[in-house]
């Protein structure tokens, strides 16, 4: 192990950089490959990376492929397993077991049970290179390259001189100055555009709150992804959803989304609305008569004295009161509820969404049913499968959060049932629709 670490450090060989490449965030998952067999005759035949299969090794994967090889030899010598001491372990043995661990989840692709093994092993020892070099590492095969840099230059404010260290933030670095140069000639080129180019034109041509124009979505989405966020170092840390312990991460995903689309909407606002982009299934889940068009807002409409006055945390039951035959009309979503009275035109008793008063449509703007049987369906979002189904949903459902609070201003109260979401049941798959109302 000594020589291996002599050798990685003293010659800074290209197989050293290649283990840097082989570490860096792939569009998809690779499974481990199996080691490069040696020709017949080949006494030294060259190594290859276990994860990438490339020739050369990074100083992770060789320290713990010379570990295992080592702890092989010694129980082949003694000729029998040793008989384990119960006793504590130690700090160095424990922080040795995260490394072990973060290393295997590295080499089946799990990065996230990765990310949380080898931060484990940080928290325990900020100077423990391979720790270091492993968080970095798993960060890097998420995607979160500013999470990455930053870990980097903690770690070489203990280790200075660890070359992989050293090489691996150059790379960031030139990473990241490219990201922010093609952000700031997009949100020129959108800026540019504001005297009724083509791109403007879009975005005038609508889109449903949710999109508003595809291609403005797309870009702004793509800038959220690459943006460091705490809610993901927070998602890191979790050993499970369910709990009460996932509050921070859930408060910390919903104000970044929301924060997003205040600023989106902001920028690019639109009152058409074109569903000529969604395909016939998504078209039949809008079952709403006379709805889904942009409705201007009337004048000298009559509010009662306690619009927008709070209401405090209601019951589902206490929240069907305040239907569209009730003066004031009351909806919540994601648990948040917004007084919609003034526009009686879309939620009083003639409007094409009365029904919604009086009821949570969470699930509704989540699956893209806009059905009244959709109504007053209470899951546990956070725990929807797949991920990446899940964070795309969840874009959706927080984008018509900041539309309700652009149009109808903040929340008046809060859902009873939505003050501990994470005891809901986990939400069942649905058609792959557009979250559409």
């Amino acid at each position: 192990l000594a020589q291996v670490l002599a050798e990685a450090r003293a010659s800074r060989t290209p197989g050293v950089a290649t283990g840097v490449a082989a570490l860096r965030p792939t569009t998809e998952r690779r499974p481990p490959m199996a080691p490069a067999v040696a020709e017949p005759g080949a006494a030294h035949a060259e190594k290859r990376c276990p994860v990438s299969g490339k020739a050369g090794m990074c100083p992770i994967m060789a320290r713990a492929m010379a570990a295992n090889n080592e702890s092989s030899t010694k129980a082949e010598a003694d000729g029998k397993a040793e008989v384990p001491v119960a006793r504590a372990p130690s700090q160095g043995e424990e922080i040795r077991a995260f490394i072990r661990a973060g290393t295997e989840h590295l080499l089946k692709g799990e990065d996230v049970k990765a990310l949380k093994a080898f931060t484990k092993a940080v928290d325990a020892d900020c100077g423990d290179e391979e720790a270091v070099c492993g968080k970095v590492a798993a960060l890097r095969r998420l995607g979160r390259p500013r999470g990455a840099l930053k870990a980097c230059e903690a770690g070489l404010g203990k280790l200075p001189e660890c070359p992989w260290l050293l090489t691996t933030r150059d790379e960031l670095r030139a990473e990241l100055a490219g990201d922010e140069e093609e952000e700031e000639q997009a949100q020129n080129a959108a800026a540019s555009s504001s005297d009724g180019s083509p791109q403007n034109a879009d975005v005038d041509a609508g889109g449903c709150p949710a999109s508003r124009s595809q291609a403005n979505a797309r870009k702004e989405a793509e800038a959220l992804r690459r943006k460091p966020r705490r809610s993901a170092a927070l998602e890191a840390a979790l050993t499970r959803l369910d709990t009460e312990e996932s509050l921070p991460y859930r408060q910390a995903v919903k104000e970044e989304l929301i924060c997003f689309y205040r600023d989106f909407y902001a920028r690019y606002s639109t009152k058409n609305v074109d569903t000529s982009q969604y395909s016939k299934e998504e078209k039949r889940g809008l079952s709403i008569t006379d709805g889904h068009k942009h409705m201007p807002r009337p004048d000298n409409v009559e509010v009662p004295e306690d619009w927008q006055q709070p209401v405090g945390v209601l019951t589902p039951e206490e929240l069907a009161k305040y239907n569209c035959n009730n003066k004031r009309l009351l909806l919540s979503v994601h648990g948040d509820i917004f007084d919609v009275t003034d526009r009686p035109d879309k939620y009083g008793p003639k409007g094409p969404y009365n029904s919604m008063t009086g009821h949570d449509i969470t699930w509704a703007l989540w699956s893209g049913y806009d059905d009244e049987s959709e109504w007053d369906k209470y899951y546990d979002i956070c725990q929807a499968k797949p991920r990446e189904e899940r964070d795309r949903r969840h874009q959706g459902l927080m984008s018509w959060w900041a539309f309700f609070e652009e149009e109808y201003g903040d929340p008046v109260g809060r859902l009873s049932v939505y003050e501990r979401e994470w005891e809901l049941p986990a939400p069942p798959a649905v058609k792959d629709l557009c979250t559409v109302m």
